[in-house]
């Protein structure tokens, strides 16, 4: 039994998607404080390309970041 297991276990989602999400929940609380743009938020919490991070923000949060920021 790995860390995995554990993860999965604990918190019914893989190690990865702890990890994203922990990422997107300090990236939802920058935009919030309005100080950064879309795309700098994205490279700060770890995203490679600005349209993965849309991608997962809208389907964590249910709302593209460009009208979360609104």
């Amino acid at each position: 039994r790995g860390l995995g297991d554990v993860y999965k276990r604990q918190l019914d989602m893989t190690p990865n998607d702890y990890i994203r999400l922990e990422r997107l929940k300090k990236a939802a609380q920058l935009l919030k404080e309005g100080e950064c743009k879309i795309n700098e938020v994205c490279y700060m919490t770890g995203f490679n390309t600005p349209s993965y991070f849309t991608k997962c923000f809208q389907k964590q949060f249910g709302i593209l970041p460009k009208d979360f920021v609104k």
